[in-house]
């Protein structure tokens, strides 16, 4: 899983806006934020993020500040006038004790509301969980460092983001940079699968000071978790429907990736990039071999395009077929066409043949219907004699089925361009 980001985290190196000015920024800003959010927790995946940032040359911050009452864990993610706060969701014991600790408090003091108290117009109330936490992230100078980088760089945004427990942080967050004088205009808050924060009043008063996109999914329980209480959610509210080849829990961030990245593609986005260093051998890329029955239709041509797009962005003289794909019955039948692969390279002045095998096929007793995808690549010269042959796989027990075939195809790309920069 940790090599998915790679597929994706080069939109990044794009991001040099202020802010979204149509649907394709807007849906590449929220892109953004997905990745950091599901960076921000803390596993490979995050370790990740941070390299392929690197190297792309953004400055990764950790934020790490603890205290009795929160254990804050969240990056600031900087490059040009762009600086992001991704805070980490639900992860520790201390994590679940800050969800549980729903007592409503007032949002600048430790003004409890009582039981059966209402919130008056004057007392604007949060969860103290919440509130605590983003008091920890925004600690040691953090907020002080973040508004005089703001005043002194008048085009710098600065979006706040995270998933579920995160999200609310950075939605605190927020309205604590905004009652310190940051201008609506310089921050933007955009969560993913997050509780409400706080009261009416609460929610009344900074809706008009807090440029918030509430990204949620529809089946999502945790986005009701809190009614209850009294709390109530603010700001716009873009609501997806995950893909019907989806079986994890609506809740989970890999679902939010998900969806954004679809909405990204259907906006007109690409995963197209310009490398620097492609590898300019003449490389036949032969149509991709599906195994029948493999993807559900609504899932099918956008991974093959990811797939293709992700080998453009590293080779720079590959010339691909007429036909982008041929369904095949099993892997029995895989070398049926090569022939005529062979015989196309020659027609059009290629050295080599690169055949993928793609295929899914469900994982024997997985409780969910979980499926591992497989991407195998054969390298052939126009001889027909097979000089290279790989194979890559992902599960879909953490990913969607989208992004399972985007890990499979990225974790063979620094091999094969090994494999033709050595010959």
């Amino acid at each position: 899983m940790k090599k998915f980001f790679t597929a994706i985290i080069f939109l990044l190196s794009l991001m040099n806006v202020s802010e979204a000015s149509d649907e394709l920024d807007a849906a590449e800003i929220r892109l953004a934020c997905a990745i950091c959010s599901m960076g921000a927790y803390s596993d490979d995946e995050s370790y990740f993020m941070r390299s392929m940032l690197n190297e792309r040359n953004w400055t990764i911050e950790k934020i790490s500040q603890k205290n009795n009452r929160a254990e804050a864990k969240a990056y600031l993610v900087s490059k040009g006038n762009v600086k992001i706060l991704a805070v980490a969701g639900t992860e520790s014991l201390k994590d679940v004790e800050v969800n549980f600790r729903v007592g409503r408090v007032h949002l600048h003091d430790n003004t409890t509301l009582g039981k059966n108290e209402k919130a008056t117009a004057d007392k604007i109330f949060v969860h103290r969980g919440f509130r605590d936490y983003a008091d920890v992230v925004l600690s040691d100078g953090l907020a002080e460092r973040l508004k005089a980088s703001l005043e002194k760089n008048p085009n710098e945004t600065l979006y706040l983001t995270g998933h579920s427990l995160g999200g609310a942080v950075a939605t605190i967050a927020a309205i604590r940079l905004s009652d310190s004088g940051v201008d609506k205009t310089r921050l933007k808050v955009i969560s993913f699968g997050a509780p409400a924060i706080g009261s009416h009043a609460l929610a009344k008063n900074y809706a008009d000071k807090i440029d918030l996109t509430r990204v949620v999914m529809k089946g999502d329980i945790i986005k009701k978790s809190l009614r209850a209480l009294g709390y109530v959610h603010f700001g716009e509210t873009l609501e997806y429907q995950q893909s019907v080849t989806s079986d994890h829990m609506a809740h989970k961030m890999a679902v939010y990736l998900d969806c954004v990245l679809r909405d990204y593609f259907s906006a007109g986005g690409t995963l197209r990039y310009e490398e620097k260093n492609k590898v300019n051998t003449p490389i036949y890329a032969a149509p991709i071999l599906i195994i029948e029955d493999s993807f559900h239709e609504s899932d099918e041509q956008l991974i093959l395009n990811a797939l293709d797009d992700m080998l453009k962005n590293n080779f720079g003289k590959m010339t691909f077929a007429d036909v982008q794909s041929v369904e095949i019955e099993d892997k029995n039948s895989v070398d049926a066409g090569f022939d005529e692969f062979i015989t196309t390279a020659k027609n059009r002045g290629c050295k080599y043949i690169l055949i993928r095998v793609l295929s899914a096929k469900k994982i024997r007793d997985a409780p969910l219907g979980d499926k591992f995808v497989t991407l195998e690549e054969i390298i052939l010269d126009t001889n027909g004699i097979p000089l290279s042959m790989q194979t890559s796989g992902a599960s879909t027990d953490e990913l969607t089925i989208f992004e399972a075939a985007l890990a499979t195809q990225e974790n063979l790309i620094d091999s094969t361009r090994n494999f033709f920069t050595g010959r």
